[in-house]
C-alpha cells in the first residue's frame, strides 16, 4: 500500500505520519474498460486516486448526449470536489483497465483535517483541474476552426497519455471518434472529416480506435497557424 501512495505524485510531500494513515485506511481495487465508477448526482463515499488507467469525467445532457469535461490518467485524484459535498454533479467513466486507490471518504476528511500537507495538495489539485478547465474553455472558442481543435486536444492527449513507438507517439487507450467528438462538445461527423483531414496531411492515423501522432510537434504548430 505505502508504494502504491509512492506513484500518487499529489502525496509526494506527505510527512511519513500522514502516509502511514492514508496507507492504514486505504485500499486497491481493479475495475475492466467501460465500467461506470459513479453517476451524476448519484452520493460517493470514496475518494479515488488513479495508480493505472484512464478515467474520463462528463456531463450528461438533457438530450441524452454527454460533454466529456477531463481525462485523468495515473496518479490523478479523481473527485476531490466530494470532500465538501459527497454528491457528484460529474459522471466518471473508466476508458481502459484501471487499477483505482481507494480511501473512505469521512476518514480521509479528518486525516485531511489535521494534515497541513494533504490539505494543500488537495487544494493543488482543484487548481490544476480550474487552470485545465479555463484552458478547454478558451481553445473552444468559435474562433478557433475544429480542425485545430482536434490537432490541440491530441497534442494534449499524447502529452498526458503518449507511448513512443517507431511510428510516433501512440495515444495508448482506445479513443473512438464519438468520444473525441464528445470531449470537443461538437457532431461526431464534423469530428471524423476534419481527423481524415489531418490524417491525409500526414500528422495523424488511426487504427483500431488507436491514435498515432506522427509528427507531433507539427500538431502544436497546426493549432497555432491563422487557420486561412
Amino acid at each position: 500500500m505505502k508504494r502504491a501512495l509512492n506513484k500518487i505524485a499529489l502525496l509526494d510531500n506527505l510527512d511519513k505520519e500522514t502516509k502511514d494513515s492514508l496507507s492504514a485506511i486505504s485500499k486497491i481495487k481493479e475495475y475492466k474498460k467501460g465500467d461506470l465508477l459513479y453517476s451524476h448526482k448519484e452520493k460517493i463515499n470514496t475518494i479515488y486516486f488513479i495508480l493505472e488507467g484512464v478515467a474520463g469525467l462528463y456531463k450528461a445532457n438533457d438530450d441524452n448526449s454527454r460533454k466529456v469535461i477531463f481525462l485523468l490518467g495515473e496518479g490523478n485524484l479523481v473527485n476531490e470536489v466530494i470532500l465538501f459535498e459527497n454528491v457528484t454533479a460529474l459522471s466518471c467513466e473508466l476508458l481502459a483497465p484501471t487499477k483505482l486507490l481507494e480511501i473512505p471518504r469521512l476518514e480521509f476528511v479528518k486525516i485531511l483535517e489535521s494534515s497541513h500537507s494533504l490539505a494543500k495538495a488537495v487544494i493543488e489539485s482543484l487548481i490544476k483541474k480550474n487552470k485545465k478547465l479555463t484552458h478547454q474553455l478558451k481553445n473552444i472558442s468559435n474562433s478557433i476552426t475544429i480542425d485545430r481543435q482536434i490537432a490541440f486536444k491530441l497534442w494534449k492527449l499524447g502529452r498526458d497519455f503518449g507511448k513512443e513507438t517507431p511510428e510516433g507517439i501512440l495515444i495508448d487507450f482506445d479513443l473512438p471518434i464519438t468520444y473525441l467528438a464528445e470531449m470537443l462538445g461538437t457532431k461526431r461527423e464534423t469530428v471524423s472529416r476534419q481527423v481524415k483531414l489531418l490524417s491525409e496531411l500526414g500528422l495523424i492515423s488511426v487504427n483500431k480506435k488507436r491514435f498515432t501522432l506522427h509528427k507531433y510537434s507539427e500538431l502544436l504548430d497546426y493549432f497555432h497557424k491563422d487557420g486561412k
